[in-house]
């Protein structure tokens, strides 16, 4: 049983969840979702103060107090950018952008960043600056979180090399 925080699991778990949402035909493991009980398969509400689509571009902006629900979990950030490719007729996603304040919980569980982007293709999430991962009251802080979900691995780098972590046994509940 391991008790510390599982960024990997955590990240699938919350701000993925999202992206299945804007791309039903990204495969994504199922242990990648370990705690999300919804299965993804709940309805998405994005509200934003403004909605912004530029089709040569191929890209849509949510901008101002973006917040995306679904089932138990929430994002919220500043901005989201969703990146269609090119030639898709707006269907395909290819990659999404969270710019600014990230915040992505459900229940006691929550990873915060600056920002961070989820390429489709590759299946890799990227959180960058100020990165906070925790599970109940273990934590992980970092710079930089670099999280493979086909094979469900993260690392998270330390600002000037150095990771923070705190780890309260019995605090997480064990994962299948």
């Amino acid at each position: 049983m391991n008790n510390g925080v599982r960024p990997a699991a955590l990240i699938v778990s919350l701000l993925l969840t999202f992206a299945m949402a804007f791309a039903a035909h990204a495969q994504v493991s199922g242990k990648a979702f370990g705690g999300f009980s919804s299965g993804g398969k709940d309805p998405i509400s994005i509200d934003a103060d403004e909605l912004e689509i530029v089709d040569q571009s191929e890209k849509a902006t949510f901008s101002g107090n973006v917040v995306v629900r679904q089932g138990g979990s929430t994002m919220t950030t500043k901005k989201l950018v969703v990146h269609y490719e090119s030639g898709g007729g707006g269907n395909k996603i290819e990659r999404l952008e969270m710019l600014g304040s990230l915040v992505v919980t459900q229940g006691d569980d929550a990873a915060s960043a600056d920002r961070g982007t989820y390429n489709m293709k590759t299946e890799i999430v990227v959180l960058e600056g100020n990165v906070v991962v925790t599970q109940g009251t273990s934590a992980a802080k970092g710079c930089k979180l670099t999280a493979n979900l086909k094979t469900n691995k993260a690392v998270l780098a330390g600002c000037g090399g150095r990771v923070k972590s705190v780890f309260t046994p019995g605090s997480v509940k064990p994962t299948n």
